[in-house]
C-alpha cells in the first residue's frame, strides 16, 4: 500500500492571504471538523485509543489551518502503522476504506476539510462509531515499528525508523 497526498493548486498568495483550489475531483461530500484547542477524534476511552474506520467513505484530509497529527492502521498493508504530520502545504490525504484512522490537534487546534468519495451504502450513523484495537492482527499492527510522513524544505518526507535496527532510512 502507498500513501497518496492530493495537491492543492495555489492561485494566488500575497502577504497574509492565500487562495487556492482545494477540490478533489471524486468527491461527493464536503466536512469541516474543527479541533478547538488540544483534542484527539475519536477521543480515548478511558486507557483505550480509540480510532474511526468507514466501509463505505474514503477521506481525504486537508489541513485548512494549524496542524494535524493523523495516525494510521491497516493491518493488510505491508507496512500497517503510519504517522502523519499533516499541514497544508501536503495536500489531502487519502485514508482508505478499512483504514483505522484517528486525529490529534495540538495547543492550538486545527481545522481539516475532508472532501470524501461516499457510496451508496453509505450510513452516518454507522460509519463514525469509535472503535477499540481489539483484535490480534489489529494489535499487531498498532505495535509495528510506524513510517513517519512530515513535510520539510517544501518537501514530503517518509521516514522509516526502527529502534531495534537503531539507524533511519530517510526517503523522498
Amino acid at each position: 500500500m502507498e500513501l497518496r497526498f492530493f495537491p492543492i493548486n495555489v492561485f494566488r498568495e500575497t502577504p497574509k492571504v492565500i487562495f487556492f483550489d482545494a477540490g478533489i475531483d471524486t468527491s461527493n461530500g464536503s466536512d469541516v471538523v474543527i479541533h478547538s484547542g488540544e483534542a484527539i477524534s475519536p477521543p480515548d476511552d478511558l486507557e483505550d485509543e480509540q480510532y474511526y474506520v468507514h466501509y463505505h467513505q474514503t477521506d481525504y484530509n486537508l489541513v485548512i489551518t494549524g496542524e494535524r497529527k493523523f495516525v494510521l492502521i491497516n493491518p493488510l498493508w505491508d507496512e500497517p502503522h503510519h504517522v502523519i504530520y499533516l499541514n497544508r502545504s501536503m495536500g489531502a490525504l487519502e485514508i482508505p476504506i478499512g483504514t483505522y484512522h484517528r486525529s490529534i490537534s495540538g495547543k492550538e487546534g486545527s481545522i481539516v476539510l475532508n472532501q470524501p468519495k461516499r457510496d451508496k451504502f453509505f450510513n452516518p450513523s454507522k460509519e463514525f462509531i469509535p472503535q477499540k484495537l481489539d483484535k490480534i492482527n489489529l494489535i499487531k499492527a498498532r505495535n509495528s515499528p510506524p513510517v513517519y510522513w512530515i513535510y520539510e524544505n517544501n518537501k514530503l518526507i517518509r521516514v522509516n525508523f526502527n529502534p531495534l535496527e537503531r539507524k533511519i532510512k530517510t526517503l523522498v
